[in-house]
Formats: structure tokens, sequence, C-alpha cells
């Protein structure tokens, strides 16, 4: 969705573009862009740890890729894990956890098979949840810096630029393009905040809801398993939790 989100904004400004009788190249400026974004992009990895910038990187690659969380499936797998586990205790998962795809589901499955108990369980994936968020929110933030100094940077090429057309008074000739490329700098500042970065934030910020609720439903499963729910009860559990969750 956020690649058909940019599209769409590009073939909007095309649209407004060709009502104006305009051309894209009479709203190109190298200049402001190269102020808006890469001021921006700048500005932002200078306060930026090599670790931070890794994360901002993986945030990206995160923000484009197409993740669905089927919730419906990990609850009818946690009504199956009970069954086995009333059926043949929690080593009886044994047989399961090879078909576990996802890593979070699999390190819960095995710490309930080697009979960690509950408590220790919710307190070892918490700390897990609890790691995920900060990076999530530390390359969220990235792009909310983004979004906030490219207006910034827009501004400063306008300034300069007004600058370069009071020198230019005397010759009438430069006054126009030397104007045009001043205002182009701050519209290239608040199109990157509001059309490139901002997006990727606000993706980022659901996609991480998604994540959290799939992990802490996947959390609260494995301790009701362990302390030998039923399988109708989980269910009911489970659905209930994600009704409140997602309201």
């Amino acid at each position: 969705m956020l690649i058909l989100g940019y599209v769409g904004m590009l073939t909007i400004m095309f649209i407004g573009l060709t009502l104006s009788h305009g051309t894209p190249q009479e709203i190109w400026s190298g200049e402001g862009f190269i102020m808006a974004f890469g001021g921006a992009v700048v500005g932002t990895l200078a306060g930026l740890s090599v670790q931070e910038l890794k994360d901002a990187i993986g945030c990206m690659k995160v923000a484009f890729l197409v993740r669905v969380y089927d919730y419906d499936k990990l609850i009818t797998d946690f009504v199956n894990y009970a069954g086995i586990s009333r059926k043949d205790g929690l080593l009886g998962l044994e047989k399961v956890i090879n078909s576990i795809t996802d890593p979070f589901l699999s390190r819960a499955i095995q710490m309930a098979i080697d009979g960690v108990e509950p408590d220790l369980v919710e307190e070892r994936l918490a700390v897990e949840l609890s790691t995920m968020e900060e990076r999530h929110t530390r390359g969220r933030g990235t792009f909310d810096t983004m979004a906030t100094f490219s207006p910034a940077f827009g501004m400063i090429g306008t300034i300069m630029g007004l600058v370069l057309v009071l020198k230019s008074l005397d010759d009438p000739s430069k006054i126009g393009p030397k104007m045009a490329v001043a205002l182009l700098s701050t519209f290239y500042g608040v199109f990157a905040c509001y059309s490139v970065f901002t997006p990727i934030a606000k993706k980022l910020e659901r996609k991480h809801k998604h994540e959290n609720l799939y992990k802490m439903m996947i959390v609260k499963g494995i301790v009701w398993l362990q302390t030998g729910d039923s399988p109708r009860s989980i269910e009911a559990k489970l659905r209930a939790f994600l009704r409140e969750k997602r309201a």
C-alpha cells in the first residue's frame, strides 16, 4: 500500500500540473531537491549511531514489505497445541515444533516443552517484546526526524535563493529563474515531509502494532497452555484479547 500511495501522490501531482498547463520539468530543481532531501538525510545521519543507522535501513525494508499476521491461524494453532498438551502433556508438542516457522512462537513452545515456569516464560518473552519495541521506536524516530528536518532545510534553500535574487536585482532576466529555485526548495521540503518521510513513519507504526499484538497473543497463549487451560477456553480468551486490542 505504501508504494501504491506514492504512485497515487505522483499521479495527483501530474494531474494538477496538467490542469495548470504545466510540465514536470517546470517544477524540477536539482538545487531545491538537494537542499530539502539531502539536507534532511544528512542532518538526521549526523545524530545517529551506527546501530541506529542499521535499524533505520532495516525499518525502511520492513515499510515496503508486505507481511500478513494471520491471527485466526494462530488461534487455531493454539487450540491444536492445547489438544495435544491435554492428551500427551507439554512434551507432546515436540512433534509439532519443527513445523513452526515463526521463531518467536518456536522459542515460546520450546520453553514450555523444557518445563520453564509460566511466570519465567512470560518474563523472558516480555523482555524480547520490550527490545523489539525499542528497536522499532528508534527506526521510526529516524524517519520522524527526517520529516521534521526536510521543511527546515527547504526553507534554508529558499532563504539562500532569495539572497541570490537580491544580488541579481541589477539583471531582471535572472530574477525569475532564481526566485523559482528559491520557492521550489520550500516545495520539496514540504513534499518530503508529508509525502515521503511521514508516510513511512506511519506505516512503521502500524506494522509495529500488528506485530506486537501477534506476539502478545503468543505470550498469553503459551502461559494459558502451560497452566492447563482447555482448548475452548484458550480460543475464547485469545479471541477476546484480539477484539480488545484491535478495537
